[in-house]
């Protein structure tokens, strides 16, 4: 039986793994089994993009790694094909609204991560920002079961907010930490309170977005989502350091450490 999203994620694949190359849709098309119209019928209609815009967005999204990483704009521009740095930059502004030369002093840069079919596709295009950031914070911890764990860390977020009142008024912070089959939670203010312990966390970069504060599963969908396929689309691999949580009225900024 022909499995639609099973030929579309091995396009996918043959795109991310010759990225630097001149990619021809006409072997896409024979790869598929698709004629070619209905390749890019098909693939458009599912992803919201066309193929030649994926391949140009996820090149687009790997410069700025590259350029984050002191590659010039010169070299990065030929790299992925582009036949001017004037045409490079042209296309860059159209995808982030900021020049090449503006990414290292920006705070806020833009992503298109590497797609997986499935039946529902969302969350492709994503704001983010890369940081090294030290903390210093001041908190309580309670150790919960690892499976589940988003269910029972909700739980006690309600505890400590009912039981300290500063956690209702200030920013909050929050990470988990896992040691086999047991977690620890970590609900914590950037300042002391009565009976908090200290914790320190070393400077690291971190890859930096934000999401809604939605439910305690949304919140741990978007952090697995994000150490499986966000920074792996940007060419980062994840370091064993606490990912924070930071909570803001009514949106959640989430730091995954990276390297």
């Amino acid at each position: 039986m022909y499995d639609i999203y099973k030929e579309l994620n091995k396009i996918i694949d043959y795109i991310e793994e010759n990225i630097l190359e001149e990619i021809d849709i006409n072997y896409l098309s024979r790869m598929s089994g698709l004629n070619i119209n209905m390749l890019k019928n098909i693939f458009t209609c599912l992803a919201g993009i066309s193929i030649s815009e994926y391949i140009r967005y996820r090149r687009l999204s790997l410069a700025t790694h590259d350029i984050l990483n002191g590659e010039s704009i010169t070299d990065v521009a030929l790299k992925y094909h582009y036949s001017s740095l004037s045409s490079f930059t042209r296309s860059y502004k159209n995808f982030s609204d900021i020049a090449p030369k503006d990414i290292k002093n920006n705070h806020n840069l833009k992503m298109f991560n590497r797609i997986v079919f499935r039946e529902s596709i969302n969350d492709y295009n994503l704001e983010y920002k890369i940081q090294s950031v030290e903390f210093n914070l001041y908190g309580v911890s309670k150790r919960i079961p690892l499976e589940q764990s988003y269910k029972y860390a909700k739980a006690f977020w309600e505890e400590v907010k009912n039981m300290i009142p500063e956690f209702n008024e200030k920013t909050r912070y929050g990470f988990l930490y896992c040691d086999e089959e047991i977690a620890e939670y970590y609900c914590l203010l950037d300042e002391p309170f009565a009976n908090s312990k200290k914790r320190h966390i070393p400077k690291q970069k971190y890859f930096i977005y934000t999401i809604p504060n939605e439910s305690s599963h949304f919140i741990s969908n978007s952090i697995r989502k994000g150490i499986s396929e966000y920074i792996k689309s940007l060419n980062y691999t994840y370091v064993d350091m606490p990912t924070m949580e930071i909570y803001r009225d009514n949106e959640v900024e989430i730091y995954i450490p990276i390297a």
